[in-house]
C-alpha cells in the first residue's frame, strides 16, 4: 500500500477545514475545501441476507439517521404509482443535507418521511408498525460484534408526492436512539426502491424537490442497479466504485479500499456510535479527486472496516453533501447526476 505521511500541508488542511453549512449556502471556494463533520454521529446499517440472517455492515459517519440495506429474499412489492399532477413538493431540510418530507403510510396521515438514495429496502420505525399492526417474518440483524433480532412486513400502502406503492415489503427497525442526532421525529426512510421510479430534482435553495430531471451546470454518470446506485471517483491513479448516498454528508472508504490509493494520512482518530456501542475509525485525505470531469478534491474521508464480501464490491460510498450543491438532479432515464453550484 503506497501512501504519503502526514506533511505539514495536510495539517494545515485540517485546521483550516470550515464547520459544515447548509446545501446551497456556499461559495464556489468552499466547495474546494474539505468538508468537516459535526459532532452527533450518523448511524449506517447495511443488511445482506447470509443463510437467513441478515448482517448489518457498519459506516460511521455524522449527523444522519439513514440505512444502506441490502435485501435478501424480499419479495418484490406491487410496481410504484405515479400520480403525474404533483409536480413538485416542499421539504424540510435537516443538518444541512437530511431531507424530510410529509407523506402517508397505510392510513397515516402526514408522517415525517426521510428521503434516502441509500436505502433499499425501505424501513419503517417500529411504532408505525405496531399503530398500523402489521406482523411480518422475523430476520436475524448480525452486527459485526453482536446478533439483533429485527422484522420484515409487507407495507400495504405508502405514498410521497407523485409516488406510490402498495404490497411495499420493508424492514422495521427502532428509530428511537438516532432521532436525537436528526433533530426531529422519523416515521420511516424511503429508499431507492421508492425513488428510483421517477427521476426527481432537490432545489436546496428554494426546499422543493421536483420530480423531473433538470439540466444543471456539472454533470456525471451514474449506474443505478435494483438496490443502488454507484458512481466513480478518480483520486490519483485508482478509480474508486462507491455507493451515492443522499444520507450522508461526506465520502466514507472500507479499509480494503486504501491498498495502491495515494492519500494523506493524519492522526485524526473519532468516535462514532452505532446501535451496538462506540466504534473508532480513522480520518485520511485524498489529495486529488474528480467526479466525472469535476474536480471535487482534495476529500477528507473516514476509513471504516467492512466484511470482506461486501468490500470486494464497493470500495466505499459518497454523500452528495460534499458537492455543496445548490440544484441536484437524478435522471434515472439517462443514468446521469447533474448538479450546479
Amino acid at each position: 500500500m503506497s501512501h504519503r505521511l502526514q506533511s505539514c500541508r495536510t495539517a494545515c488542511r485540517l485546521v483550516r477545514m470550515s464547520e459544515c453549512k447548509p446545501c446551497g449556502a456556499v461559495s464556489n471556494q468552499t466547495q474546494k475545501s474539505v468538508a468537516s463533520f459535526s459532532a452527533p454521529f450518523h448511524r449506517r446499517f447495511l443488511f445482506r441476507e447470509v443463510s437467513g440472517r441478515y448482517w448489518i455492515l457498519v459506516a460511521i459517519l455524522h449527523c444522519g439517521l439513514c440505512a444502506f440495506a441490502l435485501s435478501g429474499d424480499l419479495t418484490p412489492g406491487v410496481p410504484p404509482q405515479q400520480t403525474p399532477r404533483i409536480s413538485e413538493m416542499p421539504f424540510t431540510l435537516y443538518r444541512g443535507y437530511l431531507i424530510m418530507m410529509e407523506g402517508r403510510i397505510g392510513r397515516l396521515e402526514h408522517q415525517n418521511l426521510l428521503l434516502d438514495t441509500g436505502t433499499s429496502p425501505s424501513m419503517i420505525d417500529k411504532t408505525i408498525s405496531d399503530k398500523l399492526g402489521l406482523h411480518g417474518s422475523a430476520r436475524g440483524l448480525s452486527l459485526f460484534n453482536q446478533s439483533l433480532a429485527a422484522e420484515s412486513v409487507m407495507l400495504p400502502d405508502l405514498q410521497v408526492g407523485p409516488l406510490r406503492r402498495q404490497n411495499l415489503p420493508v424492514m422495521v427497525t427502532d428509530f428511537s436512539k438516532v432521532q436525537s442526532g436528526v433533530g426531529t421525529h422519523v416515521d420511516a426512510v424511503i429508499g431507492l426502491d421508492v425513488l428510483s421510479a421517477m427521476s426527481f430534482t432537490i432545489d436546496y435553495q428554494k426546499r422543493r424537490i421536483l420530480f423531473r430531471a433538470s439540466m444543471e451546470r456539472h454533470s456525471a454518470p451514474f449506474t443505478s442497479g435494483s438496490q443502488f446506485i454507484t458512481v466513480n471517483l478518480k483520486t490519483g491513479k485508482r478509480q474508486l466504485h462507491l455507493l451515492l448516498d443522499t444520507g450522508t454528508p461526506h465520502l466514507v472508504l472500507f479499509k480494503n479500499a486504501l491498498r495502491d490509493l495515494d492519500y494523506d494520512w493524519t492522526e485524526l482518530t473519532e468516535t462514532g456510535q452505532n446501535i451496538s456501542g462506540n466504534v473508532s475509525y480513522n480520518t485520511i485525505i485524498l489529495p486529488q479527486a474528480l467526479l466525472g470531469n469535476v474536480d471535487v478534491g482534495p476529500q477528507k474521508a473516514s476509513i471504516v472496516a467492512t466484511r470482506e464480501d461486501f468490500a470486494n464490491q464497493y470500495d466505499g460510498l459518497i454523500g452528495v453533501y460534499f458537492l455543496r450543491p445548490k440544484r441536484l438532479s437524478f435522471d434515472f432515464t439517462h443514468q446521469l447526476l447533474a448538479w450546479s453550484n
